[in-house]
């Protein structure tokens, strides 16, 4: 056995101990929004539903609530494999769902299923070990009008500390008895939510009793967070740009500034939902000559556009999309901070002012690139 998989983390147990213990008919209703929303779908009615690496099920249940023709459900643990039976047998074992046990690294495995309308995948392809062979096997049973939902941990996201740090911490976590993996959840709960809650005035309490939109409970997603292991992370960039040149694909929609950056791709040309979705994108100049904060960042003012965007009781609020040249940044909502020291495209749409950076870190007023907005992506 490699070192690898000595070390990998039991996402399965983990999952199944969630659904034990928190699973509801909320949780379930939180992801059914969540997908539709970032699907743009009222109805999964006459779609095929593909969840690679399926964890607890929860995802698959939410299509078939959704209305699903068809849902295929498989992951290579095989304790998630008998959570998501479990919730299968919850909704009345429908013969529309079958639920199996396969890699998506084993491209006869991938080769061999159908095809399907909706290829989804939320934070999986990067504990695979090999997350680009994972993303290309991913993409084989999609259908040639389809959409491909994924979700990567990102790279542009963990700057501070950086990739490197959480490598390491994971597979420290891995290593460690359970008194050492408590002890590290505490440290960590204490570093990256209770101390930045206070200095900011805030009650870091009120996170132990808030849902993720995916139905992950507080202590679920921090361990899941802290134990998962194998892992990669990708930046927003080359994940457009590696499924554009690899795999054909046009991102058409995508949600950034969390651990875990999500991308909607599909054939634009094949696929009409999206084609005309995004035709009502109506891409507005942004007007220089733009003020410099400091660092790499600069400033556009967006008089009259305060109310839908990012602020201190809405977060993340802002739908607004930011491109060079016609193509999409994506990395909104990042903190003020990233965008001044790092840039690299980082933008936040925040009262009535864009503080952005440019793709490579050049000065706006002197590259020749063209930036525009777009207030509903």
């Amino acid at each position: 056995m490699s070192a690898t998989e000595e070390l990998r983390f039991g996402f399965g147990k983990n999952w199944a101990a969630f659904i034990d213990k928190n699973f509801s008919d909320e949780v379930v209703d939180q992801s059914q929004r969540r997908l539709a929303e970032f699907l743009r779908l009222d109805s999964l009615a006459g779609k095929t539903f593909l969840d690679i690496g399926c964890g607890s099920g929860l995802h698959s249940l939410a299509a078939h609530r959704l209305g699903a023709e068809r849902i295929v459900s498989f992951d290579y643990d095989p304790d998630s494999v008998a959570t998501t039976e479990r919730l299968r047998r919850h909704a009345g074992e429908p013969g529309n769902w079958q639920v199996m046990q396969g890699s998506v690294l084993d491209r006869t495995f991938m080769e061999a299923r159908d095809k399907a309308d909706i290829v989804y995948s939320w934070g999986v392809l990067h504990h695979t070990g090999d997350m680009w062979t994972a993303i290309r096997n991913a993409a084989l049973p999609l259908k040639e009008d389809g959409v491909f939902f994924i979700a990567l941990y990102s790279a542009d996201a963990h700057v501070d500390p950086p990739a490197e740090y959480w490598l390491d911490i994971k597979r420290r976590y891995n290593s460690c008895s359970t008194l050492g993996r408590r002890i590290m959840e505490g440290s960590y709960l204490w570093r990256f939510h209770i101390l930045p809650a206070l200095r900011s005035g805030q009650n870091p309490w009120r996170l132990l009793r808030e849902k993720r939109y995916r139905g992950m409970e507080f202590w679920t997603d921090l361990r899941d967070w802290l134990g998962g292991y194998p892992m990669e992370f990708a930046g927003f960039g080359e994940t457009r740009d590696f499924c554009q040149r690899e795999l054909g694909l046009d991102l058409v929609n995508s949600s950034t500034g969390e651990a875990n950056t999500e991308y909607l791709f599909c054939r634009r040309s094949r696929n009409p939902h999206w084609a005309r979705i995004d035709g009502m994108r109506r891409q507005q100049p942004l007007d220089p000559p733009f003020a410099k904060l400091d660092g790499f960042a600069y400033v556009s003012a967006l008089p009259g556009l305060a109310a839908i965007a990012d602020g201190n009781e809405a977060p993340r609020r802002s739908q607004l999309m930011l491109y060079e040249d016609g193509r999409p940044l994506g990395l909104g909502h990042s903190l003020h901070a990233h965008i001044v020291k790092y840039g690299g495209g980082r933008f936040s749409h925040w009262g009535d002012n864009l503080y952005f950076s440019a793709a490579d870190n050049s000065d706006p007023n002197g590259n020749g690139r063209l930036y525009t907005i777009c207030t509903n992506y």
